[in-house]
């Protein structure tokens, strides 16, 4: 029997958003009517595995070796029945009534041969690639020069991405996305399947244009749209996808333009191809050693306006100084760099700073023993104050541009902890499940400040009040949340939001240049641009704990005396006066391996001054700055991994947490612990 509509869907490594896709596709209007077809391009994250065991009435196809995208549709094709094909990627979610709207749309304009729907990026803003004009010599060149991103609204400027059209009408266009095709399969038998010379990227222009030659319309259909998480295929293997775009364009002008251009036009156009994938190459690979080239480049700078400010003659001084500026550069850069501020934590100005001042105290340190380096002092004041400034501060005004949409191919593998202030969108119990999984899994950084209302419900209210979660307000003041709470994701459950009123949502939002995530029903993830995150629980089985290597145990430890030791000199006529006049009140806490530790705590409503005599349990290794809430032992505890600390991880939520969630932050630290990492938490909690 055949269908009406035949969706072939190419995957590679992008299995949670071809299930996640595969859901939003179940759920249409014309289900009954559609025939799925999934081509797997030998992934290795176990896709075809999921398809048959999810969704066993698919038809899949698993290709040994990766075909490239080209050659895994047409085998699609070669199989397919229906009347209509949509040609589909995986990262992609549709509305319940998108397929439903172009059938009509097609039925109704028998001219248009293929069309497209309006296409968000995760983000809720228009992706610009829905509707474009073929890159001739004319329309390509102000796009490869940048001029289209200064002169959208102009209408030769903004030509390729036709960004002067209203995205919101119906256009006949030139090309469409390759992510969402609806074509009419008899079309295909006219112009050919797609041309398998196209590894991947290019064969999507290519195939319009094939359709447009044979006098077919192609139209741009925004009564519809999708969200594309545009990328993920590739993700796995970045540069070879530069290469693979950059070879598809110049594929394509060889094909279709080279004899019917001029040769001056045809070489400007490979010439600025050319031109492009290699700052493209270039961009992806400096990104690595980017930020260390800034802070060689900042710390000699700031010595240079260091020198400057002490003496009138430069040269001979700078001549003088190259020794130990040298030997500064490596301090500094050493300690930069043990601060994971080149790997992990490329963006974050907070430990920025602290490794900054940290590097002061070294180099001071270092002069103090080693006085024939020590030209002067007041050199290394005036240029370790601007280090401190500069070193964190190019890190905070990267921050800020990434987060208005710019920079954005500056990333970091493992954000600063809870530093994204996300909201929950729709009040049930799989959002309270959502938020249950976030709350144990650290890692995240996320931090849910509570849950808006889509429809009023007051059961759902009660339970949250009885789960001790913050409910927000209605959808409707989201803005002023937004605002207010300076959110920074909207968490979206499935089970509760339609995927169109999820992109209503975006659409109304997309001036806030939020991070969306779309959790699929029962499932432990979260669907983004950025990635697929795992909110799973944290297995503990075969871990290595970073706080038991000798080197962080030692060093904890030796950071632990030196400080509580310079506290209590410092504060000891306090201690000395509050054990004379104040009442001191004897507690039994938990410790490591359930032994009971005796701590005295002043009595007083003064948080700080009621926990001086901590100082001396830390002193003598009862406890830690930084470790495991202090639980009293008129409480049960179970396996504490960690020494009981002054504060910890726990402190770094603005929620009531148990025993049991605690335990989860404790294995947490012990996984992740660092000098730089208690630094980082004693900080956010002492003044944040």
């Amino acid at each position: 029997m055949n269908s009406l509509i035949s969706i072939i869907i190419v995957n590679y490594n992008v299995r949670d958003y071809l299930d996640n896709c595969l859901n939003s596709i179940y759920k249409s209007k014309l289900i009954k009517n559609i025939e799925i077809i999934v081509v797997d391009n030998d992934s290795s994250d176990n896709s075809a595995q999921m398809v048959i065991e999810k969704h066993p009435n698919i038809n899949l196809i698993q290709n040994k070796t990766n075909f490239g995208f080209s050659k895994a549709v047409n085998q699609g094709i070669k199989i397919s029945s229906g009347k209509y094909l949509l040609l589909l990627n995986p990262d992609t979610v549709l509305e319940k009534n998108t397929l439903n709207i172009l059938i009509n749309y097609m039925e109704n304009n028998k001219s248009v041969g293929m069309c497209g729907p309006k296409i968000l990026n995760s983000d809720g803003t228009l992706q610009l690639s829905c509707k474009r004009s073929f890159p001739t010599p004319i329309v390509a060149f102000p796009k490869l020069i940048g001029l289209d991103k200064l002169f959208p609204k102009n209408k030769w400027v903004g030509r390729y991405n036709l960004t002067y059209l209203d995205e919101n009408q119906c256009h006949s266009v030139d090309a469409i996305s390759g992510s969402f095709m609806f074509i009419r399969k008899q079309i295909l038998n006219e112009v050919g399947f797609l041309d398998e010379e196209f590894f991947m990227f290019g064969e999507d222009l290519d195939l319009c244009f094939r359709i447009k030659k044979h006098n077919y319309q192609i139209h741009y259909v925004p009564t519809t749209q999708i969200i594309h998480f545009k990328g993920e295929s590739v993700k796995s293997v970045p540069l070879e996808s530069i290469k693979w775009f950059y070879n598809a364009m110049d594929l394509f002008v060889n094909k279709h333009f080279s004899s019917k251009t001029s040769f001056l036009f045809t070489f400007l156009l490979k010439t600025g191809i050319f031109l492009r994938k290699i700052s493209s190459i270039f961009k992806s690979g400096v990104v690595n050693v980017f930020p260390l080239i800034l802070d060689i480049f900042t710390i000699l700078f700031s010595f240079m306006i260091g020198i400057s400010l002490r003496f009138s003659t430069h040269e001979t001084i700078f001549h003088n100084y190259i020794p130990i500026l040298i030997i500064y550069l490596i301090i500094w850069i050493f300690i930069i760099f043990l601060f994971d501020l080149y790997t992990k934590f490329i963006l974050s100005y907070n430990r920025a700073l602290i490794a900054s001042f940290l590097g002061f105290l070294v180099s001071v340190t270092f002069t103090f023993f080693l006085k024939d380096f020590a030209y002067s002092r007041a050199v290394l004041i005036y240029s370790s104050f601007l280090i401190c400034i500069l070193v964190p501060g190019w890190r905070l005004i990267l921050n800020i541009l990434r987060s208005k949409g710019y920079v954005s191919f500056l990333t970091q593998s493992d954000k600063p902890i809870f530093s994204r202030p996300a909201i929950i969108v729709g009040i049930d119990k799989e959002g309270i499940r959502i938020l249950n999984k976030i709350n144990k899994r650290p890692d995240t950084g996320i931090y849910v400040i509570g849950f808006v209302e889509t429809k009023v419900n007051t059961i759902n209210i009660f339970e949250l009040k009885k789960n001790n979660i913050n409910h927000l307000g209605p959808i409707n003041k989201l803005k002023e949340l937004i605002k207010l709470h300076k959110i920074r994701e909207l968490i979206f459950t499935s089970e509760k939001l339609e995927i169109k009123e999820m992109l209503e949502i975006m659409d109304s939002l997309k001036s806030f240049r939020l991070t969306y995530r779309v959790v699929p029903k029962d499932k432990d993830i979260l669907l983004g641009k950025a990635s697929v995150e795992d909110i799973s629980d944290i297995p503990f089985l075969n871990i290595e704990y970073s706080l038991y290597h000798r080197i962080n145990f030692f060093s904890k430890r030796i950071f632990d005396i030196f400080f509580s030791g310079i506290l209590i000199i410092m504060f000891s006529p306090i201690l000395f006066l509050s054990f004379l006049f104040f009442k001191s009140n004897q507690l039994l806490i938990w410790g490591l391996e359930n032994k009971k530790i005796k701590i005295n705590l002043i009595n007083s409503n003064i948080g700080f001054f009621r926990k001086l005599p901590l100082l001396f349990n830390i002193f003598l290794g009862q406890i830690s700055f930084v470790g495991s809430d202090i639980i009293s032992v008129d409480k049960k505890a179970k396996n504490i991994i960690c020494k009981p600390g002054l504060t910890g991880i726990y402190r770094m939520k603005k929620f009531k947490l148990g025993v049991n969630d605690n335990n989860i932050y404790d294995h947490y630290y012990v996984q992740n612990q660092s000098f730089a990492f208690d630094l980082e938490i004693l900080i956010r909690t002492i003044f944040f």
